[in-house]
Formats: C-alpha cells, sequence, structure tokens
C-alpha cells in the first residue's frame, strides 16, 4: 500500500498564493477526483506532488518527502500527464516518445506493447508527437508516462481533447487500475467523475487555492451544489 501526505501545502508563484494551506491524505489502491474551475490550482497542486514546482509544507510518499527523492527515483514512483500533451513532447517518433521513459529509467520495455495496444496507437507509431490531432496527442502523452507503471498516477485533465472512443479508453483505464493504483485526476469536469461515481473513492473540491469539502459522488447529481462551487451541472447539458 502506497501513503500520500499532503500537510500544509503552499505554492506561491510570480508572490501569489496559487495554493494555501492544503493538507490530505491518499492511500492506494485507490481513486481520487480534484474538482475546480479553471484557475483554482488543480495543476499546481498535482505538479507540486510531482516535484515540479516550488513548495511550502510537506508531500511525502511513504513518509519520505518527494524533495528527497533523486528525480529518476520519483519517476518510478509518480507519473505525471501534463493537461497540456505538448508540453511534455520532444522525440522524433511517437514510439520513441512512449520508449523514452522506459530508457531513462532502465526498465524494460514489457509494458509498451500492452499500453499501445490497449490505447490503439500503434498506426502512430512512427509520426511525429508534433503532427498529431488533439485526441491522438493526449493518448500519446498518457501511453509515455503510464508505461513505465508507476504506483502513483496524476492526470490533469485527461478527458480534454478527446472523442467519444478515447474517452472510453481514460474511462476504461481508471476503473481497471483503481484496484491497483494510486490515481488522481484533477478536472474541471464533473461529468467524467460521475461517469466514475462507483469507483472513485473521493472526491475533494478546490477553489481558490484550498480544498472547501469532500464529497459523495452522488452529490454531484444535486445542480444548485455544483453551481455554487462554479461547475457546470450535469443536468445543464440536457436543458
Amino acid at each position: 500500500m502506497t501513503r500520500l501526505s499532503i500537510r500544509n501545502l503552499t505554492v506561491k508563484i510570480n508572490g501569489k498564493q496559487v495554493i494555501r494551506n492544503v493538507s490530505l491524505e491518499f492511500k492506494s489502491p485507490s481513486l481520487f477526483f480534484i474538482l475546480g474551475q479553471n484557475g483554482s490550482g488543480k495543476s499546481t497542486l498535482l505538479r507540486a506532488i510531482a516535484n515540479l514546482i516550488p513548495f511550502e509544507g510537506e508531500i511525502l510518499i511513504d513518509g519520505k518527502d518527494v524533495r528527497e527523492f533523486r528525480r529518476k527515483e520519483l519517476a518510478r514512483v509518480v507519473g505525471y500527464v501534463w493537461q497540456n500533451p505538448l508540453y511534455g513532447f520532444f522525440e522524433e517518433t511517437v514510439e520513441r516518445e512512449i520508449k523514452f521513459i522506459l530508457r531513462n529509467l532502465n526498465l524494460p520495455e514489457e509494458n509498451f506493447s500492452e499500453i499501445i495496444d490497449f490505447f490503439e496507437i500503434s498506426h502512430l507509431l512512427n509520426r511525429s508527437p508534433f503532427t498529431l490531432s488533439g485526441g491522438e496527442a493526449k493518448r500519446v502523452s498518457i501511453s509515455s508516462v503510464i508505461v513505465a507503471d508507476q504506483p502513483i498516477i496524476l492526470l490533469d485533465e485527461p478527458e480534454s481533447e478527446m472523442d467519444l472512443h478515447g474517452l472510453s479508453k481514460i474511462i476504461e483505464y481508471l476503473k481497471k487500475n483503481a484496484s491497483k493504483k494510486l490515481i488522481i485526476v484533477a478536472t474541471h469536469n464533473p461529468l467524467i467523475a460521475y461517469k466514475l461515481r462507483n469507483t472513485v473513492k473521493a472526491i475533494y473540491f478546490l477553489k481558490d487555492g484550498q480544498i472547501i469539502q469532500e464529497i459523495n459522488p452522488l452529490r454531484l447529481e444535486d445542480e444548485d451544489f455544483l453551481i455554487s462551487v462554479g461547475l457546470i451541472p450535469i443536468n445543464w447539458w440536457f436543458k
């Protein structure tokens, strides 16, 4: 079992507090959602967990501060998928992009075929990742991280750019791995959280850099509540 502990986390960017005194506990295997409006600090929270930005407070993985990990050591434990997949691309082909983390961490390539088959991207392997459509790029971006089979996976807006087929693969992956890993999904869209209401362990709402409450997944059916926290109600789409 992997434990992720966040204690009194504060993040300042250009002098502005983006995350303010957040404390949370996550245990694996479980699926968690962080919901919030654009600009609420969701991405910043995930980047802090991955030790990609400076922060105050503590972020502990099984009692060890993430700042004490060597970069490659942390990359074996935490997989972070960017909201914008282009931020993480730098190789010439999709195949090299997905295999990069395996080469960099000296990991076997046994997961490579399974991942590309699951996300159905084998036909893209010889393409440049910079020539892909939004949905294709997202699937490649996710594959290029989770191929390392980390025990902690952080997904920032994984549903963005996805069509029905791509989103179905994301849902399938989350359902399949929620019993094996600690997965944290940050999104402004309550629809994906509601779709996974029977799988998710807990949903936290982030507003102005603070966790305002934890809710039961069925609370996502409450239109007035979602409006009160600045999110689009599920029923709004059908009016």
